[in-house]
């Protein structure tokens, strides 16, 4: 490797642990529960196959989904990943209508071979994100008349991870992913009286988390004819305890401004935890021609703690099948090398809404758009999803997400030799 590629690879390690997710992704109200909205997992590539992950195995793409996909790296190359979104959203409760624009830096991975038959990739991604605001008028408890209510939030969680894949047998591939969980998720409720002469209260609950989470993957690769292949991938992570930091707060003002009261506390005695996940998929590929799979992912988040409560959300199940198809890679003309993605997905919510939640439908069609060296690729993935509330008169959600990443696959350990 010359000095200019490890300056490249020390700059990539080094700002890893300093990027942020700065932007909201999200203006849901539905990220007023539990950890927000999970984000995807899968980069551009692979949402624009729907989202699959488990069984995809290939040495032109990197696969955070499964590290037992780490092995698979040609053992001369080095790649790296760098995904951006814009999201359009679409609000609709039954009377009112609304529309929000968001934008922000996605993820970032690298990957590269250490000895033969091993792997190994870092990267950051995100795990959750918070992002509302909106407000109802409500009839008092206590006293007679009517509050305007007002709700917001912002953060979200995110993981710098670590990866590790070794071939243990011709077909068999093992991997271990380590992540550290981190991030802020901050929650205000402002409640304003109506009756004039009366007092305003603003609660502010603020969640500090931290956290060691794993994955622990398995691929099994077999011939299926020439230049095919069919993988089979399987991904468990076990139920985790995760620290949080629970800061609360209340102030109380007159109607004219003034403070009247105002008190702040810490909470320690709340229990929060991941759930158990397991993941199954596979995909069926020929050599530079196609590839298309199916992935199934069940999160057990009705038997983990939110605040110190189990069955305080619903078990996840995820379904994601798609695929990828190329014309024609040897050719030169241009078209005929791009390859072709389209996919198909469905999720419930691991949120529960007062006893309901929601479900998930979604489609995505994308390109990887091959540079001038052929190895690395622009990726285009266009995603429209469909949030669907168990209560018709909760609010429904649409989305379209642009993803746009550079995958930068470089031959950084071949040396020429000179005749």
């Amino acid at each position: 490797m010359n000095k200019i590629k490890l300056v490249w690879l020390v700059v990539a390690l080094s700002i890893i642990p300093n990027i942020a997710f700065t932007q909201n992704n999200t203006n849901s109200p539905y990220t007023r529960y539990g950890y927000g909205s999970l984000a995807d997992k899968a980069f551009t590539s692979q949402r624009a196959m729907g989202g699959i992950g488990y069984g995809v195995r290939s040495s032109y793409m990197i696969n955070p989904m499964n590290p037992a996909s780490y092995s698979g790296i040609d053992s001369l190359t080095f790649m790296f990943d760098l995904g951006a979104t814009a999201q359009f959203a679409w609000f609709n409760d039954g009377i009112h209508k609304e529309r929000k624009l968001n934008g922000n830096l996605e993820y970032i991975g690298l990957q590269f071979p250490l000895i033969k038959k091993m792997g190994f990739g870092v990267g950051l991604e995100p795990f959750s994100y918070v992002g509302y605001h909106y407000g109802t008028t409500e009839k008092l408890e206590v006293e007679d008349g009517y509050a305007q209510m007002e709700y917001s939030g912002t953060g979200g969680l995110s993981k710098v991870y670590g990866s590790l894949s070794y071939d243990l047998f011709n077909r068999l591939s093992l991997g271990v992913k380590v992540a550290y969980l981190y991030g802020d998720i901050l929650h205000n409720k402002a409640q304003y009286i109506l009756d004039a002469g009366s007092y305003n209260v603003s609660w502010t609950d603020t969640l500090r988390t931290t956290g060691l989470t794993y994955d622990f993957g398995l691929q099994y690769h077999q011939s299926a004819g020439k230049n095919k292949t069919l993988v089979v991938g399987l991904v468990y992570s076990p139920k985790i305890r995760i620290h949080e930091g629970v800061k609360k707060g209340t102030l109380r003002l007159s109607s004219g401004g003034a403070i009247i009261n105002s008190e702040n506390y810490s909470a320690t005695d709340s229990v929060f935890e991941l759930p158990e996940s397991y993941g199954l998929g596979f995909t069926y590929n020929k050599l530079y021609h196609y590839t298309f799979g199916a992935d199934v992912l069940l999160q057990r988040w009705a038997d983990a703690k939110f605040y110190d409560q189990t069955n305080a959300l619903n078990n996840r199940l995820k379904i994601n099948l798609g695929g990828e198809y190329i014309p024609n890679l040897m050719t030169n003309k241009y078209y005929n090398r791009i390859r072709y993605r389209a996919g198909l997905s469905y999720t419930n919510s691991y949120l529960k809404i007062k006893d309901s939640g929601y479900k998930e439908y979604g489609a995505s069609i994308g390109f990887g758009l091959p540079m001038v060296d052929r190895r690395s690729f622009v990726n285009l993935a266009f995603e429209y999803s469909l949030i669907q509330p168990e209560v018709k008169t909760y609010i429904k959600e649409q989305y379209f997400k642009f993803t746009l990443s550079y995958t930068f696959n470089e031959l950084w350990f071949f040396k020429q030799k000179l005749q």
